[in-house]
């Protein structure tokens, strides 16, 4: 979470609002994010990661929901386990 937090803190307001425009939300959600410990949901989390390279996953303040989807993500399942498989 912190090297979001200083990596947002330094983009200028415009770039802010650049970067919450193209990640689908608004700039006052990341200000939530950064400064108020709100969690986001994986998908904004994906876009943020896009967006902001080298920032991973790990730096994202994921919610509860967030970090179960991405574990079961990580793993790779065999076609065993794919559904219908």
């Amino acid at each position: 979470m912190e090297r979001f937090k200083i990596h947002y803190l330094g983009l200028s307001v415009a770039a802010r609002e650049a970067l919450a425009q193209q990640a689908g939300t608004t700039r006052g959600t990341l200000h939530q994010v950064v400064y108020g410990g709100k969690r986001i949901e994986l998908g904004l989390a994906d876009c943020l990661v896009a967006l902001c390279p080298p920032l991973t996953l790990d730096d994202m303040p994921l919610t509860d929901r967030a970090i179960q989807q991405r574990i079961v993500r990580a793993r790779a399942p065999s076609p065993v386990e794919t559904i219908g498989g």
